[in-house]
């Protein structure tokens, strides 16, 4: 009986000895246990409507960490998430068969498998899109030939082409899409999407400036 008993108790101590322990890195931060992390998610809540993105897990031997940005949903005035409609998608394929290429052709709906995806949807005369395209270009030369990356617009292509003389946009152009812009509701200008390695949509952010190293951190998930 007593070897029965030494025998539970010596299983009791290795599940316990092994069993992993979750923690949070909240925005860059050191890395916090659920309590504070339950704490820290309500004090966002006091200031507004929680936005909360785990951005990517890290397992280790003893301790499984996520690495997750927390803040308040950037809405309009009255209360409105101009990203709303787009983050129905998240989950979900995306067609990149109801695109065409730059030969007037549609793609393949395998084109994007096999690795992680960025979709840009901008147009030439938007400010904010512009301001954000030397952020994205540093994005693709850190994970180039790692990741597909993309642009979508409603710009023709000698529009585009034109533009990119003055302003160099190193992502490969879908240009005239108009019609499958609007089919997708996007009407919130630049649109970015990421994409897993099986084109399914993770992840929806707007005008990315300030969002680039969270990118960085989805990307290197992904890979």
């Amino acid at each position: 009986m007593k070897t029965k008993i030494l025998a539970i108790s010596l299983l009791f101590l290795s599940i316990h000895s092994f069993a992993q322990k979750t923690y949070y890195k909240i925005n860059g931060g050191n890395a916090v246990d659920e309590t504070k992390y339950v704490a820290e998610k309500e004090k966002i809540t006091k200031t507004g409507i929680l936005e909360e993105l785990l951005l990517k897990t890290e397992k280790k031997e003893n301790s499984i960490i996520h690495i997750v940005k927390l803040g308040v949903l950037s809405t309009t005035p009255d209360g409105f998430d101009p990203y709303g409609e787009t983050k129905k998608y998240i989950g979900t394929r995306f067609e990149i068969e109801k695109f065409v290429n730059e030969n007037n052709k549609k793609f393949d709906k395998d084109f994007l498998n096999g690795k992680p995806t960025f979709i840009n949807f901008w147009f030439t005369k938007c400010p904010p899109c512009i301001e954000e395209i030397p952020f994205l270009n540093k994005l693709k030369e850190k994970f180039n030939g790692k990741a597909n990356f993309i642009t979508i617009s409603f710009n023709d292509k000698k529009t585009i082409e034109e533009f990119i003389k003055q302003q160099p946009f190193n992502f490969t152009h879908i240009p005239n899409a108009k019609n499958q812009i609007d089919e997708l509701n996007i009407s919130a200008f630049p649109t970015s999407l990421i994409l897993d390695k099986n084109g399914i949509v993770k992840f929806v952010f707007g005008e990315v400036s300030d969002d680039v190293k969270d990118i960085e951190v989805i990307f290197e998930g992904l890979l």
